[in-house]
């Protein structure tokens, strides 16, 4: 099953290049609310990438692009 149909209650998924943009726009000075403008995205999600951004965790942009290790 896609998670990316449109499902009651489903979640869409947010793609690598969708991430990577927002880390961008983070890295050029933009907070949370205009880089979800320029991006498409929704703000509240924005805000957490902005906040795990800022703490210095970039390893949600990433998201399933790399293996990780057990």
């Amino acid at each position: 099953m896609d998670i990316n149909k449109s499902l009651p209650g489903a979640k869409k998924r947010i793609s690598n290049e969708k991430r990577r943009e927002c880390l961008k726009l983070f890295e050029q000075g933009y907070g949370y609310k205009k880089t979800a403008q320029l991006a498409g995205l929704n703000t509240y999600t924005v805000r957490e990438y902005k906040r795990r951004f800022a703490s210095g965790d970039n390893s949600w942009a990433n998201r399933g692009g790399t293996s990780r290790s057990v």
